[in-house]
Protein backbone atom coordinates (compact mmCIF):
# COMPACT_ATOMS: atom_id res chain seq x y z
CA UNK A 1 0.00 0.00 0.00
CA UNK A 2 2.79 2.39 0.37
CA UNK A 3 4.17 1.48 -2.36
CA UNK A 4 1.46 2.79 -4.44
CA UNK A 5 1.10 6.31 -2.44
CA UNK A 6 4.39 6.48 -3.02
CA UNK A 7 4.30 6.16 -6.74
CA UNK A 8 0.77 8.09 -6.83
CA UNK A 9 2.57 10.93 -5.33
CA UNK A 10 5.69 10.67 -7.79
CA UNK A 11 2.90 10.78 -11.08
CA UNK A 12 1.63 14.18 -9.03
CA UNK A 13 4.78 15.56 -8.51
CA UNK A 14 5.43 14.81 -12.64
CA UNK A 15 2.30 16.06 -13.26
CA UNK A 16 2.73 19.42 -11.24
CA UNK A 17 6.12 20.38 -12.57
CA UNK A 18 5.94 18.79 -15.90
CA UNK A 19 2.45 20.28 -16.81
CA UNK A 20 1.79 17.25 -18.37
CA UNK A 21 -0.54 15.00 -17.00
CA UNK A 22 0.58 10.83 -17.11
CA UNK A 23 -1.18 7.76 -17.48
CA UNK A 24 -0.04 4.36 -15.74
CA UNK A 25 -2.05 1.78 -18.22
CA UNK A 26 -2.48 -1.70 -15.98
CA UNK A 27 -4.61 -3.17 -19.14
CA UNK A 28 -3.41 -6.03 -21.92
CA UNK A 29 -4.85 -3.80 -24.64
CA UNK A 30 -1.39 -1.38 -25.44
CA UNK A 31 1.95 -1.92 -23.64
CA UNK A 32 2.09 -2.15 -19.87
CA UNK A 33 3.64 1.02 -18.72
CA UNK A 34 3.67 4.61 -18.02
CA UNK A 35 2.52 7.31 -20.41
CA UNK A 36 2.61 11.09 -20.59
CA UNK A 37 -0.89 13.06 -22.05
CA UNK A 38 -0.60 15.90 -24.22
CA UNK A 39 -3.42 17.67 -25.68
CA UNK A 40 -4.75 17.13 -29.11
CA UNK A 41 -4.54 19.99 -30.83
CA UNK A 42 -4.14 18.81 -34.30
CA UNK A 43 -5.46 16.47 -36.74
CA UNK A 44 -5.13 12.43 -35.71
CA UNK A 45 -3.09 10.42 -37.49
CA UNK A 46 -3.00 6.22 -37.98
CA UNK A 47 -1.04 4.73 -34.96
CA UNK A 48 -1.66 7.70 -32.80
CA UNK A 49 -1.91 6.55 -29.38
CA UNK A 50 -4.80 8.29 -27.55
CA UNK A 51 -6.54 8.20 -24.16
CA UNK A 52 -10.72 8.24 -25.36
CA UNK A 53 -13.44 8.54 -23.37
CA UNK A 54 -16.10 5.23 -24.10
CA UNK A 55 -19.18 6.05 -25.84
CA UNK A 56 -22.36 5.76 -23.65
CA UNK A 57 -23.92 2.84 -25.56
CA UNK A 58 -20.67 1.06 -25.03
CA UNK A 59 -20.66 1.36 -21.61
CA UNK A 60 -22.83 -1.47 -20.09
CA UNK A 61 -19.98 -3.58 -21.56
CA UNK A 62 -16.69 -2.03 -20.50
CA UNK A 63 -18.08 -1.07 -17.23
CA UNK A 64 -21.13 -3.47 -16.30
CA UNK A 65 -18.99 -6.31 -17.14
CA UNK A 66 -15.61 -5.09 -14.83
CA UNK A 67 -13.25 -4.86 -17.37
CA UNK A 68 -12.41 -1.36 -16.12
CA UNK A 69 -13.72 0.56 -12.94
CA UNK A 70 -16.15 3.21 -13.79
CA UNK A 71 -15.33 6.59 -15.44
CA UNK A 72 -11.91 5.28 -17.15
CA UNK A 73 -11.16 5.67 -20.11
CA UNK A 74 -9.63 3.68 -22.78
CA UNK A 75 -5.59 3.52 -24.59
CA UNK A 76 -5.98 2.98 -27.71
CA UNK A 77 -4.15 3.46 -30.71
CA UNK A 78 -5.91 5.14 -34.31
CA UNK A 79 -6.45 2.18 -36.70
CA UNK A 80 -8.74 4.42 -38.94
CA UNK A 81 -9.03 8.17 -39.53
CA UNK A 82 -11.91 9.55 -42.05
CA UNK A 83 -11.88 8.45 -45.58
CA UNK A 84 -10.57 5.19 -44.38
CA UNK A 85 -12.11 1.24 -45.20
CA UNK A 86 -12.74 -1.10 -42.72
CA UNK A 87 -14.91 -4.48 -42.96
CA UNK A 88 -15.38 -7.50 -41.27
CA UNK A 89 -15.08 -10.67 -43.46
CA UNK A 90 -15.16 -14.35 -41.78
CA UNK A 91 -14.83 -12.81 -38.50
CA UNK A 92 -11.59 -11.27 -39.29
CA UNK A 93 -11.31 -7.27 -38.98
CA UNK A 94 -9.52 -5.37 -41.50
CA UNK A 95 -8.78 -2.15 -42.11
CA UNK A 96 -8.07 -0.78 -45.83
CA UNK A 97 -7.58 -3.88 -46.86
CA UNK A 98 -5.00 -5.18 -44.24
CA UNK A 99 -6.24 -7.70 -41.38
CA UNK A 100 -5.99 -6.53 -37.87
CA UNK A 101 -7.28 -9.07 -36.09
CA UNK A 102 -9.99 -11.69 -34.93
CA UNK A 103 -13.41 -10.55 -34.12
CA UNK A 104 -15.87 -12.31 -31.44
CA UNK A 105 -19.45 -13.40 -30.93
CA UNK A 106 -18.87 -13.38 -27.10
CA UNK A 107 -16.32 -11.84 -24.37
CA UNK A 108 -14.12 -13.77 -22.21
CA UNK A 109 -17.35 -14.72 -19.53
CA UNK A 110 -19.29 -15.91 -22.64
CA UNK A 111 -21.95 -13.00 -23.20
CA UNK A 112 -22.43 -11.61 -26.33
CA UNK A 113 -20.79 -8.66 -28.11
CA UNK A 114 -21.59 -6.09 -30.56
CA UNK A 115 -21.89 -7.20 -34.14
CA UNK A 116 -21.05 -5.02 -37.18
CA UNK A 117 -20.75 -6.42 -40.78
CA UNK A 118 -19.58 -5.16 -44.55
CA UNK A 119 -17.72 -2.90 -44.95
CA UNK A 120 -18.04 0.85 -44.09
CA UNK A 121 -16.28 4.25 -44.20
CA UNK A 122 -14.82 6.10 -41.57
CA UNK A 123 -16.71 9.00 -41.28
CA UNK A 124 -15.99 12.89 -41.11
CA UNK A 125 -15.07 13.56 -37.25
CA UNK A 126 -14.66 10.12 -36.31
CA UNK A 127 -11.90 7.30 -35.71
CA UNK A 128 -11.48 3.97 -35.30
CA UNK A 129 -9.70 2.81 -32.25
CA UNK A 130 -7.71 -0.56 -32.43
CA UNK A 131 -5.77 -2.14 -29.51
CA UNK A 132 -2.31 -3.58 -30.94
CA UNK A 133 -1.55 -5.86 -27.52
CA UNK A 134 -4.71 -8.08 -27.31
CA UNK A 135 -6.32 -9.66 -30.13
CA UNK A 136 -9.99 -9.87 -27.60
CA UNK A 137 -9.64 -6.06 -26.72
CA UNK A 138 -12.69 -4.27 -26.79
CA UNK A 139 -12.11 -1.52 -29.67
CA UNK A 140 -13.34 -0.67 -32.95
CA UNK A 141 -13.95 -4.28 -33.73
CA UNK A 142 -17.13 -3.84 -31.79
CA UNK A 143 -17.67 -0.31 -31.72
CA UNK A 144 -17.25 0.85 -34.41
CA UNK A 145 -16.29 4.38 -35.65
CA UNK A 146 -15.67 6.93 -32.29
CA UNK A 147 -16.21 10.57 -32.20
CA UNK A 148 -13.07 12.28 -32.41
CA UNK A 149 -14.72 14.76 -29.35
CA UNK A 150 -13.86 11.35 -27.26
CA UNK A 151 -10.15 11.55 -27.55
CA UNK A 152 -9.26 13.27 -24.21
CA UNK A 153 -5.44 13.65 -25.31
CA UNK A 154 -2.10 12.24 -27.14
CA UNK A 155 -0.51 9.84 -25.72
CA UNK A 156 3.45 9.33 -25.45
CA UNK A 157 5.05 6.02 -23.96
CA UNK A 158 7.90 7.11 -21.14
CA UNK A 159 8.15 3.36 -19.79
CA UNK A 160 6.60 0.39 -20.60
CA UNK A 161 7.32 -3.49 -19.68
CA UNK A 162 7.75 -6.23 -22.05
CA UNK A 163 5.32 -8.63 -20.58
CA UNK A 164 6.71 -12.14 -21.56
CA UNK A 165 4.62 -13.95 -24.39
CA UNK A 166 3.56 -10.41 -25.75
CA UNK A 167 5.48 -8.83 -28.54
Amino acid sequence: MLLVLWCLFFFQVLTDYSGKPFWVNLTESEPVGLYRMEKFNREIKRGDMVIMGIPKKFQSYAYGRKWLPKGWPLLKHVGAIPGDQFCFRDATFLINGTPVGPVYPVDSQGLPLPHLEGCREVPAGHFLPVATGVKTSFDGRYMGPVLQSEIQGLVRPIWVFKVEGKP
